[in-house]
This record gives C-alpha cells, sequence and structure tokens, in this order.
C-alpha cells in the first residue's frame, strides 16, 4: 500500500495507534461536490464518540486538498497515485485502525444529529453484534432500503436482468429488498449497504477487511456473509439516520459499465460462497 499511496495532509495530532472510539473510512472518486456537507455533518455537530476521519482521494482533485487544509484540517487526506477499488480503498484505512469500531461512510452522505453517537451506543449494548447500519434517507425524505436478505437465483434474475422491467414489485424482489417491512424498528438483518456499516474490532480481526478482488459492487454483501459465518450478528438500528444522495440511475441501467462490474463482483461472490448460496 505504501508505494501506491502517499500522504497528502495530516493533522498534527494524529496517531492511528490512539484508543478512539471510531475510526471514520471516506473513499472519495470524484465526489467533490458532496464533500462539504459531508465532513460538515461529521465535523459540524458534537459527538460522545472520539473519532478520527480520514478521506482516500482515488483520483487525485486538488480542490479536494484545498478543502482539508482550509476547513478540515482535522481530518487525514490520503490520496492515490494508482487508482484501487472500494475495497482496497477502504481497507487502506481500516485494516490499520485502531478505534474500537471502524465506520464505512461514502462520501455522499450526511450525518443527522446523533446518529454517530446512537450507531457506537447500540454496538456497546449488544456484544454480539459484529456490525450495524443506520436508517438511510433520500434528500427528499424518503427512506432506503439499505438492509437486504442474502441473494438467490430468483432475487438475482428479478433485481439485475431485464426481468426487473416486469418483475420488479414482485414478491421475490420485495422478498429480497425488505419492501413490506416499516424500517422504524431495530432488528437483525443479512446485510447493510455498505453507503454505512460500522463494523466492531474484533470482527473486523476475526473476518478480515473488503475482499479486494471485488474492485466495486458486493463487497459489503460478501464482508456481512462473513461475519455472519463467522457467528456475529448484523444489525439495522433506525435511532441513527443518515441522508444518502444515492444515484439509482446507475442501478437500474442494463449493460452499463457499473452493470457488467456488478455481474463480475455477484460472480465471485458465488464462486466463494456457492454452497451457502445452495441453501438460501
Amino acid at each position: 500500500m505504501a508505494e501506491t499511496t502517499y500522504e497528502a495532509y495530516r493533522p498534527q495530532d494524529y496517531s492511528p495507534d490512539a484508543r478512539r472510539d471510531v475510526s471514520i473510512a471516506v473513499v472519495s472518486h470524484n465526489h467533490l461536490r458532496f464533500l462539504d456537507a459531508m465532513l460538515r455533518s461529521v465535523y459540524g455537530q458534537r459527538h460522545r464518540a472520539t473519532f478520527d476521519l480520514t478521506l482516500v482521494d482515488n483520483v487525485g482533485q486538488p480542490e479536494i486538498a484545498e478543502l482539508i487544509r482550509d476547513r478540515y484540517p482535522q481530518a487525514r487526506l490520503l490520496v492515490n497515485r494508482c487508482r484501487k477499488g472500494f475495497a482496497a480503498n477502504n481497507n487502506m484505512v481500516i485494516v490499520g485502525a485502531r478505534a474500537r469500531y471502524a465506520f464505512l461512510l461514502n462520501p455522499d452522505t450526511e450525518l443527522q444529529p446523533g446518529a454517530l453517537d446512537a450507531l457506537v451506543d447500540f454496538m456497546d449494548a449488544h456484544p454480539r453484534a459484529g456490525a450495524c447500519g443506520p436508517r438511510l434517507r433520500y434528500p427528499d425524505g424518503r427512506v432506503q432500503l439499505s438492509c437486504r436478505c442474502f441473494p438467490t437465483l430468483g432475487s438475482f434474475l428479478v433485481r439485475r436482468t431485464p426481468l426487473r422491467l416486469v418483475l420488479r414489485d414482485s414478491p421475490i424482489a420485495r422478498g429480497y429488498e425488505m419492501a413490506d417491512w416499516d424500517h422504524e424498528s431495530q432488528r437483525t438483518v443479512d446485510w447493510l449497504f455498505g453507503a454505512a456499516i460500522l463494523i466492531r474490532r474484533e470482527a473486523l480481526e476475526a473476518v478480515g477487511g473488503l475482499d479486494e478482488g471485488m474492485f466495486m459492487y458486493s463487497e459489503d454483501v460478501d464482508w456481512c456473509l462473513r461475519c455472519h459465518l463467522a457467528g456475529w450478528e448484523i444489525h439495522y438500528v433506525p435511532q441513527a439516520e443518515i441522508l444518502h444522495h444515492l444515484d439509482d440511475h446507475k442501478y437500474n441501467s442494463f449493460f452499463t459499465r457499473h452493470r457488467m462490474m456488478h455481474y463480475r463482483t455477484m460472480a465471485r461472490f458465488v464462486r466463494k460462497h456457492w454452497r451457502h448460496c445452495l441453501r438460501m
């Protein structure tokens, strides 16, 4: 990792060995337009939980370095010499961190008041919880269906092929998306969107980081399944809310670069977990 990444900015008081509550990992890939709002939502409110934040700039936008230097000097910035995938970029931060929890947070999110503390409080009160995630909302206030059941062949066909055009509201699709549940109550789930996942240090050490063979997509499904297989629970915690500027278009289109990438990573997921997939 050292040969492909350099630190563009590092606050004087940053120490990877400090026993903070949370280490936050944010990866930007041309996400400059979201970063000020995201960082303001983190640093602009008081938290009981102590934290550090590392932003990985995957493409090297000079404006990001200026933003960190001028407005958020508390943050650490890493700028990649070579572009990496979502998993590899997050692993740069979380695998070597020493905080009690690691928090994957997308650059197009905004913490709502008390969200970080609600997630940490929940994990502190539930020692078998390996990871948890908040309720995500679109900017217009709608709830995002951010926790899912593990995929089956049927859910893949109705979600990731043109069959979606006619079966998007079928029982299989709605069951996979957990669409018929009100998302108002805390519960255990199969997996959570990687846009916002808080993972316990012990669980991370037990299962390892995100699968870097999955350049982008499906790494969150794989990570949560590995937690389950190691005996950890995954929880949805609606008491914590985060705004997420999710671009639905790239998920709802077919025969695009993003879709092909998703097919490749899902194929890797099935190869890794085919015995488990047969039981789904």
